[in-house]
Order: C-alpha cells, then structure tokens, then sequence
C-alpha cells in the first residue's frame, strides 16, 4: 500500500494510457472504454486521500438530482401541448384528454417529476411516440458517435497544444512565442461551426477558384459517419474533419494555460539546479517541467467537456453524425419532449460526471492536495 501512495502519480497516467492503448486495439464498446477510465481515476483518488474522494463521489448525488429537475422544469414549461403534437392538428379534445391522462400529463407536477425519476433511476427515460422507441435506446445508439467525436476533439486538442503551449513556454516573449500564441487565438475567436464550413469548402469539397487558379482539396470527406466496425482507417478518415473543427477552439484555451504555467515553472530553483547538471532541454522540459505544470490543463480539461459537449451537438449537425445532438435535433423539430428530455438528462449528467472524474484524476497526479484538505 505505501508502494502505491508513494508512486499513484506515475501509476495512474500509465494506467490511463494503457487503457486507451487497449480500447485502440481491442476495440471494446465504448461504454467500456468510459468505464475503465473512470474506474482508473477513482482507484487513483482513493489511494491517494479516500475520504476526499468518498465525498467527492456521494456529492454527485445531489448534483443529479439537482440537474434531473432543472431539465424535467424547462421540458415542462416549454409551450403547446405535447399529446396535440403526438395526435396531429386533426385530433379531438377526447382523444386529446384520454392520452393526457394515458402519460400522466393530467397529473401535478411532482408527481409526474417523481414517477419519472422512478423510471430513470432504473435506466427507463420514458417511450418516444413520435420516433416510436425506447428514449433510452435512440440515446444509447446515438451516445457512442458523439462520445467518439468529443474523445477525438480532445486527443486532437491535446497534441496540439501540449507541445505548442511548451514551445511558447519556453520561448517566452519571441517571434515564435508571439506567432504561435496569435495563431491560437485566431482559432479561439472563430465559432467551431464556422471553422467546420471552412474546413468542408476547403478540405473535402475543392475549394474555391479564384483568377482561374483553384484553392482547395478534396482529400477528406465532408459528411457521414462510419462506424469503427467498417474499418479503422475509413472510421478516422469521416472523424477527421469535425474533431478538428471542434478541437482547436479548446487547443487555444489548453495552450495558453499550459504557456503560463510553464513560464511559472521554468523560473522555479529546482529547473535551474537541472540546468546546472546539465540535462537537455528537452529532457528538463518534458521530464521535470511538464508535470507540475499541467495540474491547471487537468482541471480545464475536465471544465471544457460543456463546451466540447455543446459542440459536438452543433457539429455533428454539420457533418450529420448520427449522435446525441442529430437526436436532440430531431426531437426539437418533431416537439417530441420526452425524447429531448432524456437525451438532455444524460449529457447533463454526463457533463458532471466527467467533472468529478477530473478532479479525482487531479488529486491522483498531485498527492500535495490531500495535505492541503488536511490543514484545511
């Protein structure tokens, strides 16, 4: 035990990489994928303080509850009259009245708020009428391609901004600092929809032609989603294009975080007393800066899955992924409400989920936290 609470902050990242390494070549639902990673993270944070990670983990419970009836509010504040929209125009006030009364519209509002926590709690998001299946179904079909776009957009993020944000870094205050911190905000002020058409018009459809010279290619596709079972190669080949669309309004956030904090850390005693030994630059800066200059990445990292989550619904519109933002969508237009009341439920609570599991990640990697919770 004390072999593990001494190394849990090597332990865990070489946990994590190894599960996706696994899910990589194995390909495991996934579900599975998720599972293991948070598994992984709350394993880290019990090692390293279990009473902080216990509290974290039984704090989630108020915070979903807190979050089901926000989301079951707004459904039912939302105007019209959800059996007219099942029913059409031409229905009559009995027909009307009886199915009402059928899905327990007739009801007070908490009762209807509690029978359906009863059915969430047990994994039933009610039945869509309008799509006619299983919310939970359309969900659980539609989850997998948006986790996939939001794991990707991350990934993509973080490779990029990683060395970027420790060349900048390191070169603070040059030509190549300044070049490289403009160019990321360029892509931080353009809205990820907007960056997706420019990426379409200039990377999959040809371009433009401008004094009869043409501008542009054609070598990614511009729409359409191919499941990892089709062929890995094609799979990414479809995901490129909205990843990066989505990734590098997040890879300027991660990089600026990241240029700061290694700033912050090249000018600490225990880089110059490397310096003095005469380790490499690269070596200083991969294997002694990186680490406690990523704990505030960490903590965004998990803060920005709102945002990748608001995205990816607006991206996968464009790229027409069939995910959770497609079926959000198609509940809108059709006013099916139960359909978008689950589907907002489970991104809600996914969102906060992965909240927590970041700071559980954040105590693993950074032991000093459970001396901090102690004095405190």
């Amino acid at each position: 035990m004390k072999f593990l609470k001494r190394n849990i902050g090597r332990i865990v990242p070489t946990a994590l990489a190894s599960v996706i390494l696994f899910a990589w070549f194995a390909r495991p639902p996934f579900s599975w994928t998720f599972g293991l990673l948070m598994l992984v993270g709350t394993f880290g944070a019990l090692v390293t303080d279990a009473r902080y990670a216990a509290r974290r983990i039984f704090s989630l419970i108020p915070v979903l509850l807190i979050v089901s009836f926000v989301v079951f509010s707004l459904m039912s504040s939302l105007p019209g009259d959800p059996a007219l929209t099942i029913l059409g125009a031409g229905a009559t006030a009995e027909s009307i009245a009886e199915l009402n009364q059928e899905l327990g519209f007739d009801q007070p509002f908490f009762n209807r708020y509690g029978n359906w926590m009863g059915d969430v709690i047990v994994g039933d998001l009610g039945t869509s009428r309008i799509l006619r299946e299983d919310v939970a179904d359309g969900i659980s079909r539609s989850i997998t391609p948006t986790l996939q776009l939001m794991a990707y957009s991350l990934i993509l993020a973080v490779l990029i901004a990683v060395p970027a944000g420790m060349y900048s870094g390191y070169r603070n205050g040059t030509r190549q600092d300044r070049v490289i911190s403009y160019t990321m905000l360029g892509f931080l002020a353009i809205p990820n929809f907007v960056l997706a058409l420019v990426l379409v018009l200039f990377l999959a459809v040809g371009g433009i032609t401008i004094f009869g010279i043409d501008i542009g290619f054609r070598w990614l596709p511009a729409a359409r989603y191919v499941p990892i079972g089709a062929g890995w190669s094609d799979h990414l080949r479809h995901m490129l294009l909205p990843s990066f669309s989505l990734a590098m309004g997040q890879a300027a956030v991660f990089m600026r975080l990241l240029r700061s904090d290694m700033i912050g850390t090249l000018r600490l005693p225990f880089i110059d007393l490397a310096r003095s030994k005469g380790l490499k630059t690269s070596e200083i800066l991969f294997r002694h800066a990186l680490r406690p200059s990523s704990f505030t990445l960490i903590t965004v990292m998990g803060l920005s899955v709102g945002a990748l989550i608001g995205g990816a619904l607006i991206t996968e519109y464009v790229f027409t992924l069939p995910g959770v933002g497609s079926y959000i969508f198609t509940g809108i237009f059709k006013r099916d409400f139960v359909a978008v009341q689950g589907a907002v439920l489970v991104i809600s609570t996914l969102f906060v989920v992965v909240l927590t599991f970041s700071d559980l990640v954040y105590l693993a990697l950074d032991p000093r936290l459970k001396h901090q919770s102690k004095a405190a």
